[in-house]
């Protein structure tokens, strides 16, 4: 149920302000592409058709403003809501016109029903969601079909008509879908890159690549606070790995993972590689001091029901007039003193 939702509300209402944001270049580029198509084709039906049968000027002159106003919003704005708002009055604004267009020849009624269903197709693509794609489409055959409609009646071929606009609407969604879901797979793709490229497979905390981000971000902040860094090892890690084998020590990196996770909330932490993590905290020397300390004392309390594993953590302050791998250097020096020193323990310089 919960992934018939994950998938049915994006294609309904073109998914969330995130999901929109990552659409919204696509459909700019395509959006703006057949809006000038548009203007083009309206353009120069205007100029080939012949004298006796000019449109109302008013109207003509005014469907091409729109199309022209709709063109210019659509080239500057910066969200999705104003993007499937420009192409609407784009779209109305051209249906509008070719409707002016058909009333200035005989056999209107003809003329529209080929337009209407060249326009429900053709927009399909530029409206990300069904509901605003049904209700543009619902504008579109109004505005061509208002007054005209129905064709023949008493005749065999009345229901030809409706019979077009319904299958050229059920065609025109199909297409809608098709693209929205096209877009949703590769939003969700992109997603499962991004967390592939920045989060560490076995874990699931941050891997060295996002953890060594975003404290570049931190260390280079011009007014951020005092910053420690933690470097945490596992003791006796490969002897873990030597007598009970990898499975076990997946399950030791694992759960010492979800430990550093729980207590570094609202510090960034990761798995620098190996049984190696770190943490940027975030306090002064005495706070961190007790941080530490207490991190210590959660992963050996975390295995002593199943056996004993503990951590050994070397603190050093962040230098920021420094470049960061000093401090890491710091810290791992730090690390391996509290290694010769015993393991189980923190050792700050």
């Amino acid at each position: 149920m919960s992934t018939l939702r994950r998938v049915a509300v994006p294609l309904a209402f073109g998914g969330n302000s995130e999901q929109q944001h990552t659409y919204f270049a696509e459909l700019h580029r395509v959006g703006m592409v057949t809006q000038v198509l548009g203007i083009i084709a309206y353009s120069l039906t205007w100029l080939l058709m012949p004298a006796p049968f000019q449109p109302n000027l008013t109207h003509a002159v005014l469907a091409l403003l729109g199309m022209l106003a709709s063109l210019v919003v659509r080239y500057r704005c910066t969200t999705l809501p104003v993007l499937t708002i420009t192409g609407a009055c784009a779209v109305l604004a051209l249906t509008f016109g070719l409707r002016t267009m058909a009333g200035a020849v005989q056999h209107a009624s003809f003329w529209v029903l080929p337009v209407g269903v060249f326009m429900t197709l053709a927009i399909a693509s530029i409206f990300n969601g069904g509901l605003s794609y049904l209700a543009v489409v619902a504008g579109v055959w109004w505005n061509v079909g208002h007054g005209l409609y129905p064709v023949n009646a008493g005749l065999p071929d009345e229901s030809w008509a409706p019979l077009m606009i319904t299958v050229s609407v059920l065609f025109g969604l199909a297409l809608n879908v098709s693209f929205s879901l096209l877009r949703l797979r590769n939003y969700h793709a992109k997603q499962e890159l991004m967390r592939l490229a920045f989060q560490d497979s076995l874990t699931g905390i941050n891997n060295r690549r996002m953890f060594t981000q975003r404290a570049q971000q931190m260390h280079g902040a011009p007014h951020g606070g005092m910053l420690h860094f933690l470097m945490i090892d596992i003791d006796n890690f490969k002897v873990i790995n030597d007598q009970q084998g990898h499975d076990a020590g997946d399950e030791v990196l694992m759960r010492t993972a979800a430990i550093i996770a729980d207590k570094a909330q609202g510090h960034l932490c990761g798995r620098l590689g190996g049984e190696e993590f770190g943490i940027v905290y975030a306090g002064d020397r005495d706070a961190v001091c007790a941080f530490a300390g207490s991190l210590v004392e959660a992963v050996s309390q975390g295995f002593l029901t199943v056996q004993f594993v503990s951590i050994s953590v070397g603190v050093a302050e962040l230098d920021r007039s420094k470049e960061l791998g000093h401090s890491y250097r710091l810290a791992d020096e730090a690390l391996y003193l509290a290694k010769r020193q015993g393991k189980n323990r923190y050792v700050i310089v």
